[in-house]
């Protein structure tokens, strides 16, 4: 059974993440008609808006956890943040190899918080996982 907690933290992730993705798509489509540079920078950064709702609503859930919930949200975060930042080392260790074709930096740039998000979910899993069966 959910807690109003993560029923609020559901809605406002769910919310965001529809208003990411529309704006994303909006950039991918938009950018290429705009030419004046000041509008290309704002609709670039227009996706921004929906993260930052997503960050604060994952401050808002972890501000109102117990201590377990919040005990597994960290050890979760600090395990996606620790294995993000590891692949996307040896990926730069690897491109400065010539391992495998350079993608352009942006795509890189681009990648790097979808990147934490979902490691921070499938590590959460795996710890809740962990503190139930203990």
């Amino acid at each position: 059974m959910m807690r109003a907690i993560q029923k609020r933290y559901l809605r406002e992730m769910l919310a965001a993440t529809m208003a990411y993705v529309a704006l994303i798509m909006l950039f991918a489509i938009g950018i290429h008609h705009l030419k004046v540079p000041v509008l290309r920078i704002v609709l670039a950064l227009l996706p921004l808006l929906p993260v930052l709702a997503m960050i604060r609503a994952m401050v808002r859930l972890l501000r109102d956890e117990d201590e377990l919930e919040r005990r597994i949200d960290l050890e979760a975060f600090a395990i996606a943040s620790m294995l993000t930042g590891f692949g996307f080392f040896s990926v730069g260790l690897l491109l400065s190899v010539n391992a495998f074709p350079r993608p352009p930096a942006f795509l890189v740039a681009i990648l790097v918080l979808p990147a934490v998000f979902g490691s921070y979910g499938l590590a959460k899993w795996f710890v809740a996982r962990r503190y139930a069966n203990a």
